[in-house]
């Protein structure tokens, strides 16, 4: 069937895409053993939305690109729902992935390793973090991590939205060791028209300035503006990293095309973002 598929008139010669079946959100987008590693949610099953999975495809060029196996599949109690979004990031020569382990009404950040960028086992304390208690967060929407450096900590921003559901925010986290997470803030809460849950959060310093990346949903179209169903953009500002607020401008979309959804960067060995 793949076969057949791959041979189809419609099938992507340049874009990413899988052998059959749904494809739908970037994942774990980094550079590992000389290569660019890039997951995408997968339902390898059907070519409908289902339990999702992270197929996984690698690089040298950004060109052209191998099929790898399925790198993780919802096969624990924590993720049987679904492994959700997330990123992939390298410490110590091993490649670590980040993800929501989806069950019903309830979503919590999970982890898995590679030490050969092709099997990755699943972090057996998993998992890692849970919505934290006592904070304004609606816990079944808490999802889609991505984590960075910063001097010798690291750090890890989470989508969420408030408790009556009318305001999307970005949840921060703070680890030495990628293991153990300490919830630090609410970093960025939306506001007016600026979303009611912030999805796939991605951050990043590029030329001296903090760039937060989101996609919101709930934003209402003003006249020729966001007339997508969900929206991508970003926010410039700069990060109190004793604090955990982030400090910012206004909300500036990345793309206006039609379904231009869940973006992902990467740092990689040159310096470029």
């Amino acid at each position: 069937m793949s076969i057949r598929i791959a041979n189809a008139r419609w099938y992507p010669k340049y874009h990413i895409a899988a052998p059959s079946a749904w494809v739908n959100d970037p994942n774990g987008f980094c550079f590992y053993k000389g290569k660019y590693q890039f997951f995408y949610q997968h339902h390898p099953h059907s070519p409908q939305w289902g339990p999702m999975h992270w197929g996984h495809v690698v690089s040298e060029d950004l060109i052209h690109w191998r099929h790898l196996p399925i790198a993780l599949a919802p096969t624990n109690d924590y993720d049987r729902d679904g492994c959700f979004s997330g990123c992939g990031i390298v410490k110590d020569d091993r490649l670590y992935l980040f993800y929501t382990g989806n069950i019903p009404n309830e979503q919590n950040q999970c982890m898995a390793y590679s030490d050969d960028g092709v099997n990755f086992v699943k972090y057996e304390h998993n998992p890692i973090i849970r919505a934290p208690e006592g904070e304004d967060i609606f816990k079944p929407d808490f999802r889609d991590p991505k984590v960075w450096l910063h001097g010798d900590t690291y750090y890890m921003v989470v989508g969420s939205r408030t408790k009556d559901k009318l305001h999307g925010q970005v949840l921060l986290y703070e680890s030495k060791d990628l293991l153990e997470w300490n919830f630090k803030s609410i970093m960025m809460r939306a506001g007016v028209n600026e979303g009611d849950m912030d999805e796939c959060p991605n951050f990043a310093n590029i030329e001296g300035r903090d760039v937060l990346i989101v996609s919101p949903q709930g934003i209402k179209r003003v006249g020729n503006m966001y007339m997508n169903l969900y929206q991508s953009g970003y926010f410039l500002g700069k990060l109190d990293y004793n604090s955990g607020i982030f400090v910012h401008g206004k909300f500036e979309l990345l793309d206006y095309g039609f379904d231009f959804y869940a973006p992902q960067i990467t740092k990689i060995p040159d310096g470029r973002t």
